[in-house]
């Protein structure tokens, strides 16, 4: 692309359907590969990605507050 002609783009999102379940695939587990975060309800994450207590934490490192299996040590930033 030599930047001469307009570019465009759309995103998409998809959200699952409430009540489902988002876990490791097992197939990625094992014991020198633990999961890191637990089961969860994806409606559950994100009522909690809007509350007031989400709202102190960085998106990116939500989902560690909500489901990890392990402490996050402080300052520790999970973004990639």
């Amino acid at each position: 692309m030599t930047g001469d002609k307009d570019r465009y783009s759309i995103a998409t999102f998809t959200v699952p359907v409430e009540g489902t379940i988002i876990k490791t695939a097992q197939e990625f587990v094992d014991e020198q590969h633990p999961p890191l975060f637990r089961d969860f309800d994806f409606t559950e994450f994100l009522f909690f990605s809007f509350s007031e207590q989400a709202k102190l934490i960085d998106s990116a490192d939500q989902i560690y507050a909500f489901a990890s299996l392990s402490p996050q040590i402080p300052g520790q930033n999970h973004a990639l």
